[in-house]
């Protein structure tokens, strides 16, 4: 046996031992009726404390051995006979020249700060035609815990008014967002009480660091119940007593700063915020001005001096969403691919530098693209031919996979080598060349090169939703390549696989299912004894 195939041997050990393991971590996270006889979050207090005393022995990186625990105790493993009944999802898109006119997905971000807004100013309103993915579904059902009156109908998140938020000695699911989890937790801080987060795996290997030591200026502060973790879960104790002045620290996320702006309107005091340290102020700012606007909130200065008045939001019946630009990118893209034209109904966030920044890398891969009167228009022409590779400009790492699907769109198209963006801090690069390698591509030297003869995976595995959604455009240029998790597209938009689906000209509508002809006779259920 060759030390490869011992390795091997080794690692298939190693995953028998992680499932059976991740079965007995199921049974501790049962209710206790149910005969677990302890909670879900004392056993993983109780098993983090003994698997870094165990660590301590093995490993000489303690941040290592947590991020593994973490890791390890959200892997979920599926039985023999789940893994024999899956199915590979092919991707073969059709490739005729494509012409969408649709109403454009409204932005995930502005419908959650929306819907803060409404459910601190217990307004009756009606958010229309939200993406139902997963951090808007998530922020609805955490703020429905706190007390708002708010559900989906026909696709809309509809809020019926109510009382005042109400935090003290609850148990909040934040979800898997970190936006979700700042709006949450700045809501609670300006109210007196103690109560608890939980989420997902990412915000328990989150570092809230810099959040935890803000949270004093506002009279609150936060206790991780895993020591020695900057992540979920945490316990926050709150005094309500806001002051009349607080400053941004510099090391702020930039979604805190947009969830602390939004905040201050629920704490029914003066307030000056002063952001000047704060790289991300004029974007924040940017961001939540208009949405002050619709309400009627009273407030004034800028970076230095940012001034909110008190008085309730009086929140527009249906306030004006503007489109998504990382999704709405996706959707414009798609002419970079095949051809065609690409129109979306709704306002593009053209005042926000991402906004900017996205119609921009559209414009570097040679469409035409205009967003006015209320609706943008991609469209390929002969400029595609011509452009020379994507430029990401600012844009969040987020835009990366989109990016990389178009360089490799231009290499095809052009058979010469085209440069890729610059990859973020901290991916892997191994993951890049298996994906450009599914088009029979391959990057060398930050390039990356067409009609290639290199080994691909059979099926590959997206590890997020937007890498899914680059995956998808890359079906383009190599026809029946297979996804083996096409579900975790529910992260950014789970109608996207009916819009797919029904290029060059979808439609959104799902088709109804087949009634049975009446002549038939009907299926008969018969009970054996």
């Amino acid at each position: 046996m060759t030390l490869v195939e011992e390795i091997s041997e080794m690692d298939v050990d190693l995953m028998k031992l992680l499932a059976r393991r991740s079965k007995l971590i199921q049974k501790t996270r049962r209710p206790k009726k149910e005969g677990s006889g302890t909670s879900g979050i004392s056993s993983e207090k109780q098993l983090r404390l003994l698997w870094e005393a165990n660590a301590a022995k093995f490993s000489k990186d303690p941040r290592l051995a947590r991020q593994l625990f973490t890791l390890i105790q959200d892997i979920e493993f599926t039985s023999k006979s789940e893994s024999e009944e899956k199915t590979e999802f092919t991707l073969s898109p059709n490739r005729k020249p494509v012409n969408v006119d649709l109403p454009g997905p409204a932005s995930l971000k502005s419908a959650r700060l929306w819907m803060t807004l409404a459910a601190t100013s217990g307004a009756r309103c009606r958010l229309r035609t939200l993406l139902t993915a997963d951090p808007v579904t998530e922020l609805v059902k955490a703020l429905s815990q706190a007390g708002a009156n708010l559900f989906w109908q026909d696709g809309d998140v509809v809020s019926k008014g109510g009382e005042a938020l109400s935090f003290a000695d609850k148990v909040i699911f934040a979800g898997d967002d970190t936006l979700n989890f700042y709006l949450l937790a700045l809501l609670a801080a300006g109210r007196h009480g103690t109560l608890k987060f939980t989420g997902d795996s990412a915000l328990k290997d989150a570092d809230l660091t810099a959040f935890r030591h803000f949270l004093p200026q506002i009279g609150a502060r936060v206790a991780h119940v895993v020591p020695r973790s900057n992540g979920l879960p945490v316990r926050l104790e709150c005094s309500g007593v806001i002051p009349d002045a607080i400053a941004i620290p510099a090391d702020l996320p930039a979604e805190a700063v947009t969830a602390c702006l939004i905040a201050a309107t629920s704490w029914d005091v003066r307030i000056t915020i002063n952001l000047t340290n704060n790289a991300h102020a004029e974007n924040s700012l940017a961001e939540v001005r208009p949405l002050l606007d619709q309400c009627g909130v009273q407030y004034s200065g800028g970076t230095s001096d940012f001034t909110i008045f008190p008085g309730p939001a009086t929140v527009p019946a249906e306030p004006q969403l503007s489109l998504d630009p990382l999704i709405g990118t996706t959707l414009l893209s798609v002419p970079v691919f095949t051809s065609g034209t690409v129109k979306l109904d709704g306002v593009w966030p053209v005042e926000s530098e991402e906004g900017e920044a996205a119609l921009a890398l559209l414009r570097s891969v040679g469409l035409e693209v205009t967003a006015r009167d209320g609706k943008v228009i991609a469209s390929a022409t002969g400029a595609v031919a011509r452009a020379v590779q994507p430029d990401m400009g600012p844009l969040p790492d987020s835009y990366y996979p989109l990016s990389v699907a178009m360089a490799c769109a231009r290499a095809k198209a052009s058979g010469e080598a085209v440069a890729l963006p610059r990859m973020p801090a901290g991916m892997d690069p191994a993951l890049v060349d298996g994906f450009v390698a599914q088009a029979h591509m391959l990057i060398d030297d930050g390039k990356v090169y067409a009609s290639v003869d290199v080994p691909a995976a059979p099926l590959w595995s997206s590890p997020d939703a937007n890498w899914t959604m680059a995956f998808a455009m890359l079906a383009f240029l190599k026809r029946s390549i297979k996804l083996s998790n096409p579900g975790n597209i529910t992260d950014l938009m789970p109608s996207f696989w009916t819009f797919y689906n029904g290029l060059p000209e979808p439609t959104m509508m799902r088709k109804p299912k087949q009634e049975a002809n009446s002549d038939q006779p009907k299926r008969r259920r018969i009970i054996a004894q």
